[in-house]
């Protein structure tokens, strides 16, 4: 068998070129075809070897070529390295033309319409075919895997969706219907009181307050008085003695007002020390504090009356410095009963703690002279305290009985006498609540019989 020389052409064969085209690049390397079941090493191994001597890779491509036309098989990796020595053979070719200077006269070449071995593709377009199986089966891995992780994902994220979406609508049906039992329990709360006043009406006083057109045929008023006081007793709370005694001293409607008041509770009060300051400064000075104040009542020119406040009112720097005096507004009456002048000679019998000694020593602007006896020991600390703070200075402190003090200063020795008399504390329930169950008749004689004997010892 003749063996005819090969020429060294420049460009691959023609069925080569339109599966994958030339790259007009001087020494570009052409990417190499991987097969579904060839490894990367044996291909990276075979382009490494790269041939020096164009005649050895031009017989060995021969043989190699006579050796597929015969019907030699060969073996797959056999078939590997056939196709590595091809492709590095056409490539080094390529790249010995293109250093030449693209000498058309090569002496191993073989024309294009001669029996180029290259002419036929010795894979069988087994590049296409693996390229398309692979580029399939890669798609199918893909498309499976996507498929996959795509109907995952989306029944995964649907299924969560509907659970949050069960639980949203769950949540929003408990809302719903926790604000309709809300209103429901407001609407029967108010069933009864919409139209009501806030005071409270019984009955009986409504009956007793026209008794001809209210009452019941058979009923009398003594029958209705005594429901109206076991209504009383059991909704304000007060004792079977004091409500009888309420009830007999005052009319119905006079009744009524007297208990609301006593359920109310007292503003607090201050009394200004004229000695110290005047009102209005006074007032000046607490405002800014963050004391809501008013003046009392046009009756009295040193009350001040407190809403509320931000500092602690009986702790301020006034207080301390004696600018005013924590003290109801009922008990500057007595002293304006008094009506003390400068230069008198006054007794406060009762004393402690020192709200009226001070205002009348605060009349007198600290002139005359002023006992302030206190019977009880205990409290004759906050006594002597109060009028340190207050600044009065006219003022001599005593520790006796009431009853004994004629014996001490003399008969008819003074121009005016105060006397606070022990009381029994019923018209200071506000204050103090224990006094609707704590009073008895026996307690209220004994305060009586106290209050007439120290008004005997006031008189001589």
């Amino acid at each position: 068998m003749v063996s005819l020389p090969m020429k060294k052409k420049n460009h691959t064969p023609a069925k080569f070129n339109k599966q994958k085209p030339v790259d007009k690049k001087p020494n570009a390397e052409k990417p190499i075809p991987l097969k579904k079941d060839k490894k990367k090493s044996d291909i990276f191994n075979a382009k490494r070897r790269k041939v020096a001597d164009p005649e050895e890779e031009s017989d060995e491509s021969e043989e190699e070529v006579r050796d597929e036309s015969e019907g030699s098989s060969g073996e797959e990796e056999e078939g590997v390295e056939l196709e590595g020595e091809e492709f590095d053979m056409s490539s080094g070719s390529d790249s010995d033309s293109d250093t030449d200077g693209g000498d058309g006269d090569d002496d191993d070449g073989v024309d294009s319409d001669g029996d180029d071995p290259f002419g036929k593709d010795v894979f069988g377009g087994s590049d296409g075919e693996e390229g398309d199986s692979d580029l399939e089966s890669g798609s199918g891995e893909e498309l499976g895997s996507d498929s996959e992780m795509g109907s995952g994902g989306v029944l995964g994220s649907d299924s969560d969706d509907s659970d949050d979406e069960d639980l949203v609508k769950k949540s929003r049906a408990l809302d719903r219907e926790k604000k309709r039992v809300e209103k429901e329990a407001d609407e029967e709360l108010k069933l009864n009181i919409k139209e009501e006043s806030d005071e409270f009406e019984l009955p009986t006083k409504e009956v007793l307050s026209n008794f001809k057109s209210l009452r019941q045929e058979g009923k009398t008023r003594k029958d209705y008085i005594q429901q109206l006081k076991i209504d009383l007793a059991s909704y304000y709370g007060y004792n079977e003695f004091l409500i009888d005694t309420l009830v007999e001293t005052f009319p119905v409607a006079e009744l009524m007002e007297l208990i609301e008041a006593f359920e109310k509770p007292r503003p607090i009060c201050l009394r200004t020390n004229t000695l110290m300051t005047r009102r209005r400064d006074l007032a000046d000075v607490l405002l800014n504090r963050g004391v809501n104040l008013d003046p009392l009542s046009k009756w009295s020119k040193v009350g001040l009356v407190v809403y509320d406040s931000q500092v602690p009112i009986g702790a301020t720097p006034e207080y301390m410095a004696g600018h005013y005096m924590l003290q109801s507004a009922s008990s500057f009456l007595p002293v304006m009963a008094l009506a003390p002048k400068e230069k008198e000679n006054i007794v406060d019998m009762a004393a402690a703690p020192g709200g009226k000694t001070t205002y009348i020593a605060a009349l007198m602007k600290n002139t005359g002279l002023i006992h302030a006896n206190e019977m009880k020991a205990q409290r004759l600390h906050s006594l002597t305290a109060n009028l340190a703070r207050m600044g009065v200075t006219n003022t001599i402190v005593t520790n006796f009985d009431g009853k004994d003090l004629p014996k001490c200063l003399g008969f008819n020795s003074r121009d005016r006498v105060l006397l606070d008399a022990p009381c029994s504390g019923t018209g200071v329930i506000s204050k103090d609540e224990s006094v609707k169950t704590s009073k008895s008749l026996e307690e209220i004689q004994n305060c009586a019989f106290l209050q007439k004997g120290a008004t005997y010892t006031r008189c001589h």
